[in-house]
């Protein structure tokens, strides 16, 4: 990865192994069900699609799924069939740290930030927040929270502050 255009395209993938599939936490988290004819097809579908975190194929249905989730709010779970495997994308600080905040130019076309109208610099896509050092997802009903937009928004949930001004959790 030489050039910064490489690196905007790039991802890095993990498999299960075959027999398993994901299950989101939420209905809402399942963003595209369709057929692919290879499981190299589905990642590129799930790498080419901004919201997706985890997809899930399976080689006898050619089923493809891409999930706006990951580990933090669903699972991987064993299936009786072989034929299925789950592969998420793996995030970390440096694939944000150097562009967060940024002109749009240093997100042009990124996977992992966009571009902000409003600022006009790089932010985190919609339903994840910033934590400090890479985006994460929001967070839905009823979960712990640490920062005033760590919950979604879309779904009317705010972080909720004790009597004692500490983040509590994710409350309509």
């Amino acid at each position: 990865m030489s050039s910064p255009a490489h690196a905007t395209y790039s991802s890095t993938l993990s498999l299960s192994l075959q027999g398993h599939e994901f299950q989101p936490q939420y209905g809402v988290q399942l963003i595209f069900n369709n057929t692919a004819q290879s499981l190299l097809l589905c990642a590129t579908a799930c790498t080419q699609n901004l919201p997706c975190r985890t997809f899930d194929y399976d080689s006898s249905s050619h089923r493809c799924r891409l999930f706006e989730a990951d580990l933090t709010n669903g699972a991987i779970i064993a299936m009786a069939s072989q034929t299925s495997i789950v592969g998420s994308v793996i995030l970390s600080a440096s694939l944000y740290a150097s562009m967060y905040n940024q002109s749009c130019s240093a997100c042009q076309e990124n996977r992992y930030q966009t571009c902000s109208s409003t600022t006009n610099t790089c932010q985190c896509p919609g339903n994840s927040y910033w934590n400090g050092s890479m985006c994460l997802l929001q967070l839905f009903a009823n979960a712990t929270c640490s920062q005033i937009d760590a919950c979604r928004s879309d779904f009317n949930l705010s972080c909720i502050i004790n009597s004692y001004g500490e983040f509590t959790q994710c409350l309509t």
